[in-house]
């Protein structure tokens, strides 16, 4: 891993009292019920996985720092945020993307 800090693209994607977050690059995905409710858990949660990952020898950081969702995975979340913009008009439809910025 690179010295400084590492971006880590999110996905967010929920109705209602439904949500799901998902960061592809490193195969992580969180559940709640609101949008907000998953993007903190799931920022939570890809930081303390990089900072673990970060506190183990190589060959295993790199494994873990390297983790990709399989590609079709990876692909449905694209499309989700891709038709985003052209989906649904309710005020309690969304999807979102973000980067998560980890200190190394």
């Amino acid at each position: 891993m690179p010295d400084g800090p590492a971006s880590y693209y999110c996905v967010i994607q929920g109705h209602g009292e439904q949500w799901e977050g998902f960061c592809p690059n490193l195969d992580l995905a969180v559940e709640g019920r609101s949008l907000e409710a998953v993007r903190v858990s799931l920022m939570e949660m890809v930081s303390t996985y990089v900072e673990d990952a970060l506190k183990e020898a190589e060959p295993d950081r790199s494994r873990l720092l390297n983790r990709r969702a399989p590609f079709w995975v990876r692909l449905k979340w694209a499309w989700r945020l891709f038709r985003a913009p052209l989906g649904s008009s309710s005020s309690q439809d969304a999807t979102a993307g973000f980067p998560v910025l980890c200190h190394g």
